[in-house]
């Protein structure tokens, strides 16, 4: 698989209104929702939080990498996909009067923030949303890779998964987070954040060490499946060669190499 070039970097969760917030540590207890840029308001009505969130972070690694939303590609994933509007949907059905609302219905299904960003942008690219529960991150990041080994061009990867719905709640209590990649086949002029090659599979799980910029992570970000994105961020602001699995606690996790692009 060809290296790809690594060339916009974000991320959202609750109280962090960007990564540089994140990294800083600095919590807003205010940043509670996202704007999601490629969505105007009316056409992202009954969209769950976990679609802006989606949109949100593919917007900004976009607009890091000064990349044209209308042509580029786009990968969505998260370990279920609309979860939280199918909950919805599902007690309408069963304690409610079986009616079901359009607009929600609409909006339940797993490539909500695909579709919405698509007509939002007007992109015609190739688009995919994928669910691969704790191993979505290494989904999405493949899936790309492969893309642009094959077609070339520009991609990016959006990662994120929200707070469980009740009663599902009980069984997970994670926080939300979202991170977002846009890779590239071509070196960019100038260089690029980091270059992305060396793909290969680890043999045992891998433990996740929960800690980000000096501090440990909540449990509740922790626990959620985007956090095994959080390794690659850091290897990208240390500048410095690392190999940086692609998921935690699954057996034989796929790895990759995250290096500095020494600009001649």
């Amino acid at each position: 698989m060809r290296p790809a070039y690594l060339t916009g970097v974000s991320l959202w969760s609750p109280g962090y209104g960007d990564l540089a917030a994140f990294v800083a540590g600095v919590e807003d207890p205010t940043v509670i929702d996202c704007a999601a840029p490629w969505v105007p308001a009316r056409l992202g009505r009954g969209s769950s939080r976990l679609t802006r969130m989606l949109g949100e972070v593919a917007a900004r690694a976009c607009e890091g990498a000064a990349v044209d939303p209308k042509t580029v590609a786009t990968l969505y994933a998260s370990s279920y996909g609309e979860i939280e509007t199918m909950v919805v949907l599902l007690q309408a059905i069963f304690e409610g009067d079986g009616q079901l609302s359009p607009m929600r219905f609409k909006n339940s299904v797993h490539n909500a923030a695909g579709g919405l960003g698509s007509i939002g942008t007007g992109n015609q690219a190739f688009s995919t949303a994928l669910a691969a529960a704790e191993r979505s991150l290494e989904a999405g990041l493949l899936e790309a890779m492969a893309l642009l080994s094959e077609r070339g061009g520009e991609a990016v990867v959006a990662v994120a998964d929200d707070r469980l719905p009740a009663p599902l709640s009980a069984q997970c209590a994670r926080e939300g987070l979202a991170v977002g990649l846009c890779v590239q086949s071509a070196r960019p002029e100038g260089g690029a954040l980091a270059v992305l090659d060396g793909l290969r599979m680890d043999r045992d799980a891998v433990p996740f060490t929960p800690t980000f910029a000096g501090r440990v992570l909540d449990p509740g970000r922790a626990a959620n499946p985007a956090a095994a994105a959080l390794p690659l961020l850091e290897a990208v602001r240390a500048g410095q060669e690392a190999w940086v699995p692609l998921a935690f606690d699954v057996p034989r996790p796929w790895a990759l190499r995250v290096r500095p692009d020494l600009v001649p």
